[in-house]
């Protein structure tokens, strides 16, 4: 299940229009991140056969069913906290910390 606050959506809204996207947002668990990441990410993509989805408003969200397995049901929302503003993914479960070399990746290590 992918829950979206109604904040979160309004932003989602007003991005793709400016940017003149597609309509479809997919949540996924980047390959590599600095310092193991951990995080679920936002991408605009087409959702395939081995993808849950769900429409708000005029836009689809969706996830790989293999991943929301592992997330349980998510969460995607807005916080606007000054300079460090922006959407949040969570998930019902814990993720999996990855692998980093942290190869070009400079501070974080």
């Amino acid at each position: 299940m992918i829950t979206v606050t109604p904040e979160a959506h309004s932003r989602l809204d007003k991005f793709l229009t400016e940017h003149q996207a597609a309509r479809t947002v997919r949540v996924f668990f980047p390959s590599s991140a600095c310092g193991g990441g951990g995080l679920l990410s936002l991408t605009v993509d087409e959702p395939n056969d081995g993808d849950f989805s769900t429409t708000v408003g005029d836009i689809v969200y969706c996830i790989n069913r293999q991943l929301q397995e592992v997330t349980g049901g998510v969460k995607i929302d807005f916080q606007d906290n000054g300079f460090d503003s922006g959407f949040v993914v969570d998930s019902e479960k814990i993720l999996p910390a990855i692998d980093s070399d942290c190869g070009g990746c400079s501070g974080c290590c």
